[in-house]
């Protein structure tokens, strides 16, 4: 007994030993973290281009379909049931950017929806001072110091970096409920996720429609968007999100935030709210 005793107290202490070095690790990233270049632009314009036509001959419809077939009551509790299925992951990345207050009200949450919410269905936990917060891999990266890297269009999945393109793999590894899912069942939320996040940006179509070059348009929206998030929503205007060309090139050193624009802020875009009742932003 004894020794099962000092095996788990020398697991605790080897636990907290490891969320004090993250705590370390993930400070408040670098400017440069979070610009982001387009070197890759004709390839990714033709992905975009391809995606978008795949958006507006078979997702739109279904999209539509849904939102007119199925309750708006409904499609909220579908909604959170899979943020919820979400939420294991948004727990771990929380302990791996040392964020332990975090880590606590997001098991909080998970805990009271899972069990009185009926699997997430109802979102009791945030009626009890337990709103819904999310994290990601790619945001733990770049709290890590990981550049983002160039920016990238993933086909049918949207825009992305490489940083964040890694970290939607990782994400992954770090969801033990939809990994433990039956391969039918798993393949089944995955495409109910897919609808359920391209009814929510319904209210986005005539905006990224009449926006005078729609790829920029989206791959400013969520560079900005990243940002914002990877900064807990308060990021800092130093730098432009962009890089212009002749930076890049001539490799200029930053410049002192006495002369440099103001990044742009998140809220400069803006998002109808989506059919679901959330924010409607395109990825």
């Amino acid at each position: 007994m004894s020794h099962s005793a000092n095996r788990l107290r020398r697991l605790w202490l080897s636990a907290i030993s490891c969320v004090c070095l993250l705590s370390a690790c993930a400070s408040a990233p670098s400017d440069y973290v979070t610009q982001t270049t387009d070197p890759w632009e004709k390839f990714n314009r033709s992905i975009y281009a391809f995606n978008d036509k795949l958006d507006k001959n078979i997702a739109r419809p279904v999209a539509s379909t849904y939102i007119r077939a199925v309750p708006a009551p409904a499609r909220n509790g579908i909604h959170n049931v899979i943020d919820n299925l979400d939420e294991p992951s948004t727990i771990v990345n929380d302990l791996l950017q040392g964020k332990l207050v975090a880590t606590l009200k997001d098991s909080g949450r998970f805990i009271v929806n899972s069990s009185v919410g009926l699997l997430g269905f109802f979102d009791v936990a945030s009626h009890i001072g337990l709103p819904d917060h999310t994290e990601d891999l790619g945001e733990t990266l770049a709290s890590w110091g990981v550049p983002s890297g160039p920016y990238l269009v993933i086909p049918i999945i949207g825009p992305s970096t490489v940083r964040d393109a890694g970290g939607r793999v990782g994400d992954i590894y770090t969801d033990p409920p939809k990994r433990n899912l039956e391969p039918r069942y798993y393949n089944a939320e995955t495409l109910l996720d897919g609808i359920d996040t391209r009814a929510g940006l319904m209210g986005a179509n005539s905006t990224l429609d009449s926006a005078y070059d729609p790829y920029t348009f989206m791959r400013d929206a969520y560079v900005q968007h990243r940002r914002f998030l990877i900064y807990d929503g308060n990021p800092p205007v130093n730098y432009p999100d962009l890089p212009s060309d002749d930076d890049t090139n001539q490799n200029a050193s930053p410049v002192p935030a006495t002369t440099t624009s103001s990044a742009p802020q998140a809220s400069t875009t803006t998002i109808p709210p989506n059919a679901n009742g959330g924010s409607s932003l395109p990825y």
